[in-house]
């Protein structure tokens, strides 16, 4: 166990295993806006905790995706009223929260410095607000992270020792969505081998896991063509045609009758544009708020970017929330983007925007 200097202690994986042991009832905190990364990685971590004799229940302030609810139980809504009002937790478990602002609703009463018990994420930007965290900012997926520590209690593989498809399930998901299927940089051989042991517990239990893929990637409601439909007709390119970027503003939800799930992938869709380096997707939080979710190409850094501006996440995805216009928001974002861009091409002996 180590000590930071914001008096945050960081726990090993055999710590973390070792923790998870000595308390009996666990309530487990997502971030708001939910991923699959965060669902997964909950779902699996109280999986692991009830296969252990422990008693476990997830909260999330957002409601659940309809694509992702399946690995909620078909629940969308995941509220702390909705739980027993007989259960008193011993501790309090954060997943996949790189920050208290990510909270939404339960930054209040979750948020504050210390309140988090145990911190586990793949976030290296973490501000480490937890009494304890494990932490592992180079795995593709926080999913990982909770699988590891199942490993660590139980000692599960894909041979022998299989584990129960009721965690499996919620982690391969985890692991599938937050990797952009397997597509991004911080994949690794041993990520595909955790992957492997997932899918083999899923199908010694007769879960197909192209119904996984079709739940998460190939039904898609009409709402959501339609905001892919808006994504297009608003996209523009900035920094020599390096950025691409498309703001939906609350009058763009009302037009094409959007909901936040709807508009949850739009910068994935606008950063496979061939040239493009960065992209970034603006989208309300409120009146004068927006949040910005930035994608890019490897070599780049938009978790640096996102840091200027209060927010954080990984080298190639990250986000942050700014409080102006809309106007000034892109403003902003884009002259911090070509700032770095240029950066980065001084650094490496291409020329610059200014200087093509």
């Amino acid at each position: 166990m180590t000590e930071t200097a914001s008096a945050c202690a960081l726990l090993s994986r055999e710590e973390t295993a070792r923790w998870l042991q000595t308390y009996d009832r666990y309530l487990i905190l997502c971030h708001a806006h939910p991923d699959g990364d965060t669902l997964g990685a909950a779902m699996g971590l109280r999986g692991l905790l009830r296969h252990m004799g422990k008693t476990a229940h997830v909260i999330c302030a957002s409601p659940v995706p309809y694509r992702l609810s399946f690995i909620t139980e078909e629940r969308q809504s995941l509220l702390l009223e909705q739980i027993p009002g007989t259960f008193l937790w011993d501790k309090v478990i954060s997943v996949d929260v790189a920050s208290p602002s990510l909270m939404g609703a339960y930054t209040v009463p979750f948020g504050e410095e210390r309140h988090v018990d145990l911190a586990i994420d793949h976030h290296g930007t973490n501000t480490l607000f937890a009494k304890e965290a494990c932490i592992d900012g180079t795995l593709a997926a926080c999913a990982e992270l909770v699988f590891d520590l199942g490993r660590e209690i139980f000692g599960w593989n894909d041979t022998d020792r299989i584990m129960p498809a009721d965690i499996a399930v919620p982690l391969y998901a985890g692991l599938n969505t937050d990797s952009g299927s397997f597509k991004y940089g911080a994949v690794t051989p041993e990520t595909h081998h955790r992957a492997a042991a997932m899918l083999a517990s899923m199908r010694a239990e007769g879960i197909e896991h192209a119904k996984i893929a079709e739940r998460l990637y190939g039904s898609r409601p009409l709402s959501q063509v339609m905001a892919a439909k808006a994504a297009y007709e608003n996209l523009r390119f900035f920094c020599d045609n390096r950025v691409s970027l498309v703001t939906f503003t609350p009058e763009t939800m009302k037009k094409y009758k959007l909901a936040d799930d709807d508009i949850d992938d739009i910068v994935n869709l606008i950063r496979g544009i061939q040239g493009v380096r960065v992209a970034v997707h603006i989208k309300p939080r409120g009146e004068g708020v927006y949040k910005l979710s930035l994608r890019c190409e490897q070599g780049f850094n938009v978790a640096q970017i996102a840091g200027q501006f209060g927010g954080g996440g990984h080298t190639c995805a990250a986000g942050c929330t700014i409080e102006d216009t809309a106007e000034n928001v892109e403003a902003a974002i884009v002259s911090a983007i070509g700032a770095a861009l240029d950066a980065a091409d001084a650094a490496s002996g291409e020329p610059t925007e200014a200087q093509a």
